[in-house]
């Protein structure tokens, strides 16, 4: 409502019947946030927290997701249903990235597949720091550390905006955040080398992407 667009439908999955919506915009030339921009040393930026819609999908599927809260965590579980079933879109932080983020993607199919394709697209590799993670107070209470840093990296719905920004431009940085509304995390670096490698407890390791993939996955 608060921005007159009417969401309908979304992924895109095996099926006998295609649906195409075509949404058309303006944006000022040269400003559009794309995934192809980043440049091996731009520092890597997520907006909000990650993991929480995942863990929100989770607590939507009753003892199926394998997440029952206790008496005690009804609070944070609805938290994370609401996060998972009321996605806000960082529109106000977006705007204000324009000219300055160079390359930028939101998060849907899980923060470390959607962060690889911005690096792939821009031709560079990527290493995230995954002690960095935003991950909020509710989903680690109801998680605990490791699954929590699990669904912040792989789980997908979150929304929230994952950029890439120069680093002789922080201090213009800090002001679009200001600007923005919204608290964003360095969480890693692009780099020359191909691929993704993630940081847990200081160790350095090959990954995968992971995260949700339209095809593969299915319905």
């Amino acid at each position: 409502a608060r921005h007159g667009v009417a969401l309908v439908g979304g992924d895109t999955t095996a099926g006998p019947l295609t649906v195409s919506v075509q949404v058309l915009g303006t944006v000022p030339a040269g400003q559009a946030l794309r995934r192809d921009g980043a440049a091996a040393g731009d520092l890597l930026f997520v907006s909000g927290t990650v993991g929480d819609a995942a863990a929100g999908l989770l607590l939507e599927r009753g003892p199926d997701g394998g997440v029952v809260p206790t008496a005690t965590q009804q609070a944070q579980a609805e938290v994370l249903r609401a996060r998972f079933a009321f996605p806000e879109p960082r529109i106000t932080l977006g705007l204000a990235l324009r000219g300055l983020a160079t390359a930028c993607i939101d998060v849907s199919d899980g923060l470390a597949a959607d962060a690889h394709k911005l690096a792939s697209a821009s031709g560079c590799g990527l290493r995230l720091e995954t002690d960095r993670l935003p991950l909020s107070p509710a989903l680690l209470e109801l998680l605990g550390p490791a699954r929590a840093r699990e669904l912040g990296l792989r789980g997908g719905d979150d929304y929230e905006l994952c950029f890439s920004v120069a680093p002789g431009r922080l201090p213009e940085l800090a002001h679009a955040v200001e600007q923005g509304g919204c608290p964003v995390r360095c969480i890693g670096v692009l780099e020359a080398q191909s691929g993704l490698r993630e940081v847990v407890g200081g160790v350095c390791r090959e990954a995968a992407a992971g995260g949700y993939d339209h095809f593969a996955t299915g319905g």
